[in-house]
This record gives C-alpha cells, sequence and structure tokens, in this order.
C-alpha cells in the first residue's frame, strides 16, 4: 500500500508539471521494485520531459523486456525515437501500438506529428480525427489532440488556421503543463516566422515558466534576443541549450557565439564557431563562423577587412563609372561590417 501511495503522489507531481519532484519519488520504487512496470513508464516520463532522452529509453526497454506487448511502453518507445529524429524507427513503433491497442490515443497524436513532419498533412488529419472521436468528452485526452492540430496547421504554414485553434481551445491547454508549454512554443514560433519577435519572446518566456526543461523553447528564445541584440540574456538561455541538449544544433551554437563576440568573449566565441561548423553551419553565416575561427583577434579581422575593401575599392574604381564603384563598394563594407561583427 505504502508503495501505492507513493506513485499515486508521484503521478500527482508529474501532473502538475513536476517531473524532477516525481522523479525522486520514483526511483527508490524502482530500485527496491524492479518489475514495477508502471513506476517504470511513469520514470521514464519524468526522464523524457526532462528532456533525458537515454534515462527515458534505457526505463522504457526494460518495461518492454518485461511486458512486450504494453502499449503505453511501446508508445512512449515510439514518442523517444520521434524526439531524436529517428522518423522511421518512431513511425513503426507506433503503428504497432495502435494495432496492439485501437483505441491509444497517444499513439494516434504521436504518429500524427510523425506525419506532419514527413509532410504528409492528410495523413496527420486522418489520424487527429480518430484520435478526437475516440477522445469523446476527456478533457485531458481532447487537449492532447487539438496540440496535435496547431502543431500539424503550424508545421503547414497554416498560421490563421493554427493561431485559430490556439484561441478556440484556451480552456484545454492547463489540462497539462506540458501542452500548454509546447502550445505556447508553437504560438511563438508563428509570431516568429511573421518577424514580430517582441510577442513571440512573452510566450517563450511563459512557456519555460511553464516547463524550464523545454530547451527547443530556450533555444528560440536565445536566438530572438540575438537578433534583438541583447546579447547577455541570449548568452544565458543559449548556454543553458548548449550544456544540458545532447545534440544543440548548428544555428544555436552561431546564435551564442555571436553574442559572445558582441560581449567582447572572443576565445569562447571562437570554440563556438567552431562547433557550429562541425554541426553543418552553411551559407553566409558559415563564412563568418570560419573567418572568426581563422582569425579570432577582432582588431585583425577589421584589419584585414578594411585591407581587402580598399583592394576591391581601387579595382572597381578602375573599371567602372565612379558612381556605380561607390554603392558597390557601400554594399561591400555593409556586408562586410557584419561579417566582422559575427551577425
Amino acid at each position: 500500500m505504502a508503495k501505492q501511495d507513493d506513485l499515486n503522489r508521484a503521478r500527482e507531481r508529474f501532473r502538475r508539471g513536476d517531473p524532477d519532484g516525481a522523479a525522486e519519488i520514483l526511483e527508490p520504487i524502482v530500485e527496491s521494485d524492479p518489475s514495477n512496470v508502471a513506476a517504470r513508464l511513469l520514470l521514464a516520463r519524468c526522464y523524457s520531459r526532462m528532456r533525458q532522452g537515454q534515462d527515458a529509453v534505457a526505463e522504457i526497454e526494460v518495461a518492454l523486456e518485461a511486458e512486450p506487448e504494453n502499449t503505453e511502453a511501446l508508445t512512449l518507445r515510439g514518442a523517444e525515437h520521434y524526439f531524436a529524429d529517428e522518423l522511421e524507427a518512431a513511425s513503426e513503433v507506433l503503428e504497432g501500438a495502435i494495432e496492439r491497442d485501437p483505441s491509444a490515443i497517444e499513439a494516434y497524436v504521436r504518429l500524427s506529428q510523425v506525419r506532419t513532419d514527413e509532410k504528409l498533412y492528410e495523413e496527420a488529419a486522418e489520424l487527429l480525427s480518430q484520435a478526437e472521436e475516440k477522445a469523446g468528452e476527456e478533457r485531458a485526452l481532447l487537449a492532447l489532440v487539438r496540440m496535435g492540430r496547431v502543431y500539424r496547421a503550424m508545421q503547414g504554414r497554416k498560421h490563421a488556421e493554427a493561431l485559430q485553434l490556439i484561441s478556440d481551445n484556451e480552456e484545454l491547454w492547463p489540462e497539462s503543463p506540458y501542452i500548454r508549454a509546447t502550445v505556447l512554443s508553437n504560438e511563438a514560433v508563428i509570431h516568429a516566422r511573421q518577424r514580430d519577435f517582441s510577442r513571440a519572446r512573452v510566450l517563450l518566456v511563459e512557456a519555460l515558466d511553464v516547463d524550464p526543461y523545454f530547451y527547443s523553447a530556450r533555444s528560440l528564445l536565445g536566438q530572438i534576443a540575438a537578433l534583438q541584440r541583447d546579447h547577455a540574456f541570449a548568452v544565458e538561455q543559449l548556454s543553458q541549450v548548449v550544456e544540458n541538449d545532447d545534440t544543440p544544433g548548428a544555428r544555436v551554437r552561431y546564435a551564442l557565439a555571436t553574442s559572445m563576440n558582441a560581449l567582447g568573449r572572443h576565445e569562447e566565441a571562437s570554440q563556438h564557431y567552431a562547433k557550429a561548423l562541425e554541426g553543418g553551419l552553411t551559407g553566409l553565416p558559415a563564412f563568418t563562423a570560419r573567418l572568426n575561427v581563422l582569425v579570432p583577434n577582432p582588431i585583425a579581422r577589421t584589419a584585414i577587412g578594411i585591407l581587402l575593401l580598399l583592394i576591391i575599392a581601387f579595382f572597381l574604381i578602375r573599371t567602372l563609372p565612379p558612381l556605380v564603384a561607390i554603392v558597390i563598394v557601400a554594399l561591400i563594407a555593409l556586408l562586410g561590417r557584419q561579417i566582422l561583427r559575427g551577425a
């Protein structure tokens, strides 16, 4: 009975948005009773919510060894494949979960997210329709399904539809801190795409108040702060992402390096520029990063830039009409300034 009481306390903490507190209760239960699949799967959910994907997978795999047909375990395993961008594996596992239990609404929603990322929007819509029909009037399940609808609309660039869904279902989002944070983050992405960075920033701060482990939201918040030249705040946010996320993206590293550069932390910036290049950074940012890695000293970079600009100006003035040459030199100078600043 004591273990069941502890399990119930853990469920309540998890439901309120405290996965860390729930995990503290669950870890001793699992240690003393390794066959307790229910506790193990709830612990996996806690680890997943805290973005400790490897720990979550470890718990799920043990549960599946004990109960290979467990629909919840299969759904959670499919979700972890999805979070790791392993879409083919996620699809296979989630389809298996639905085949075993056609009422597994969470599996339908996760599979719809896979189909959305595969740009199979009609299939995603059909899965969500089936899930909503099965959810009936149960608010928590409806919130999960409607979250999937918002994600599908947002990823399909149907921004007006996504914002309308968010507004129409306002009363459902508080059902789960995870769902509320996810919807706030999706709304922020829409506003960021529309270049309303101030609104996006407010939404992301709110999402992180609800779910401080939401590193993709923190990543976007840091990049927006860098764009707004709030470099100290950008470094604070992006450093947390780099420290806690197993695979921070190249753009995250680049934005962090740019803000560090602006704050005069050139040596640290150079290291992150190098990591961004290793992570597959492309385009003009890659050129900027490469220059900062090769010439980390800003004074030396500026001197080289001025010298190159003078050489280019000399040849342009000799070969083009003066006014055309001046315009081109001005544009090159503007671009060079951005590159030298690491922007």
